[in-house]
């Protein structure tokens, strides 16, 4: 196999490279790594097919999607808010689970071999979820509601758009053919500016950073591999364990940072931050045992 189509492989270079030179040019990051995201995402639904859609079967999916993110998932993060005090961290934390989850859900559920149409179905109402979900909670639990037109345009940006350019691009026999390749680059493109534009946080209050990195490591290892381990004991098949799994251990931490600094100051944007990097480290064992 070709480094370049090892999902795993991909993942880590972009971080280490991102860690070791900066990524792109800090003004520009944001902008880089959405793009990275949505070219990921409309090549990743190239593959999805709505002819036979069911909507018993996809309301059931996202009941699930929904208890794994905005029950378990955002319950932890909830929990963890509560152990920061109040002010700007603990708003990070709050922001944070109010949120979905991440839209690379759906590329990676591709990657993973899972059921993608399933996973854009889910995704897509877990937005339309959130926005009532994000105010309410940031407002019962940290004093102060999100901006919901932003929400909304997020909504468009990162789902809407790949779908509708996908449409066209799926009948590209040769697209086809060179799909993981170009998933894997976006991919690596996005972890590349993520990451680069992140590596000062660790020059900050290591104390305050280590705690955040620990609250990180139990919100995304930690239920990732209870969600796994319980979806596998209830017998889920493949495609419902790679669901469960990335549903329960993945949020929208850009979208996150953005709407916790707005909120609360750019300290407020840290939790997201610290958790990225363990989102991005979660990949590398989640590309292992979801192959397997």
């Amino acid at each position: 196999m070709r480094p370049w189509d090892n999902f795993a492989f991909m993942v880590s270079l972009g971080a280490v490279l991102g860690v070791l030179t900066g990524g792109v040019p800090a003004a520009y990051a944001r902008d880089v790594s959405t793009a990275a995201l949505i070219f990921a995402m409309t090549f990743s639904l190239t593959e999805v097919r709505f002819r036979g859609l069911s909507p018993r079967k996809e309301a059931r999916a996202f009941g699930r999607a929904f208890l794994w993110n905005y029950g378990a998932l955002s319950g932890v993060i909830l929990g963890l808010a509560l152990l920061f005090p109040a002010g700007p961290i603990r708003g990070g934390w709050v922001v944070m689970a109010a949120g979905p989850s991440a839209v690379a859900v759906i590329p990676l559920t591709a990657t993973f071999r899972g059921n993608t149409r399933t996973a854009l179905v889910s995704t897509a109402l877990l937005y339309v979820a959130a926005l009532g979900l994000y105010p309410a909670v940031t407002l019962a639990f940290a004093g102060q509601a999100v901006n919901v037109q932003q929400l909304g345009l997020q909504l468009l940006l990162q789902i809407a758009l790949p779908l509708l350019v996908s449409r066209p691009l799926s009948r590209s026999e040769a697209l086809a053919r060179r799909r993981p390749l170009i998933v894997n680059a976006s991919f690596f493109v996005l972890v590349f500016a993520l990451t680069g534009a992140n590596r000062d946080v660790f020059v900050q209050d290591l104390g305050l950073i280590g705690a955040l990195a620990a609250g990180a490591f139990v919100r995304t290892w930690g239920i990732g591999m209870a969600a796994y381990a319980v979806s596998r004991r209830l017998g889920a098949d493949r495609a419902q364990l790679v669901s469960d799994t990335l549903f329960a251990s993945l949020k929208n931490l850009a979208l996150a940072a953005l709407l916790a600094f707005s909120l609360f100051g750019p300290l407020a944007a840290l939790p997201a931050i610290v958790s990225l990097f363990l989102e991005i480290a979660w990949l590398l064992p989640l590309s292992r045992v979801l192959r397997a």
